[in-house]
């Protein structure tokens, strides 16, 4: 296969990664004042394990799943799930296209962490970047409007914070571990921890057939998530497949329009650009970097 097919497959797979995990969080969006969040997560991490043990277990058997290096493991794991938290959190409380968007700064966190946790140097041209990225993110929010403040606006700090924080200690893992065994040991956390908590604080005898229903296809999807996102990395690099997410915005924008009735203006549309724009720079610039 032509590295020019590999790319569009893995451009493809994300693509499709990107439409499920969307539509997951529009989902959850929808059905978010019939059900608990920890719920939605619950079944979120349980549908999740089965797909990655059997991925495991095919490409190198029970001696797959070792991890050496449990510390940043154990970082990666809390953050990720503090992360994902914050973030179906962030969309429940924010228009969706907004959360979509203000995500997109999370190149921007993970550069910063990977200069105070990995020593990484950057130069004048990423660190502009940043800037620009943030003072896009600023815009978006706009502060000088009515009602400007929402709780969302805090998950989605904290949401992209820790993710951020997620992904470099994936880059700290990814010297030492495979990706199916973190991705596996940390859905086994997750699952414990929201099963631990819903089995005991919670009651499942409220809930209707229909958010069953919604229940068993967030996790279905899930696990189509973490297939389609495995298959897209399998077939094209994580630096050259960046650009795909942004298709996450126009997808978001369509979904809040159509579904949600939200309305987009100026502000959105200049933040969303000056953030893109910034992430651009510094993908270029790591990539450069990474080449010399």
């Amino acid at each position: 296969m032509s590295s020019r097919d590999s790319y569009f497959l893995g451009a493809l797979f994300l693509f499709l990664e990107i439409i499920v995990g969307t539509s997951i969080v529009a989902i959850i969006k929808y059905f978010s004042s019939d059900v608990s969040i920890s719920i939605v997560l619950m079944f979120r991490y349980l549908f999740c394990l089965p797909v990655l043990l059997v991925i495991g277990l095919k490409i190198g058997g029970i001696r797959y799943f070792k991890i050496t290096n449990k510390k940043v493991m154990s970082l990666r794991s809390v953050a990720g799930l503090l992360g994902l938290s914050f973030w179906y959190l962030s969309v429940i409380h924010l228009d969706i296209s907004k959360a979509l968007a203000l995500s997109q700064v999370m190149p921007i966190f993970i550069c910063i962490f990977s200069i105070i946790f990995l020593g990484e140097k950057v130069g004048i041209y990423r660190w502009s970047a940043i800037l620009v990225g943030l003072s896009g993110a600023v815009i978006i929010i706009n502060p000088d409007s009515k009602n400007w403040y929402s709780i969302g606006l805090l998950y989605i700090f904290l949401g992209t914070l820790f993710a951020s924080i997620m992904f470099v200690a994936l880059r700290r893992l990814g010297m030492s571990e495979n990706a199916v065994a973190t991705a596996f040991w940390y859905n086994l956390f997750g699952s414990i921890i929201f099963s631990t908590y819903c089995i005991s604080a919670l009651t499942f005898n409220n809930i209707s057939l229909k958010i069953w229903a919604m229940l068993i296809l967030i996790g279905v999807m899930a696990s189509a998530q973490q297939i389609l996102m495995a298959l897209s990395h399998t077939y094209a690099s994580a630096s050259s497949l960046a650009p795909v997410h942004y298709i996450t915005i126009p997808i978001g924008v369509m979904i809040g329009l159509i579904v949600f009735n939200e309305k987009i203006d100026l502000t959105f549309l200049i933040g969303t650009f000056l953030i893109i724009g910034s992430t651009i720079i510094i993908l270029y610039r790591e990539n450069k970097e990474s080449s010399s």
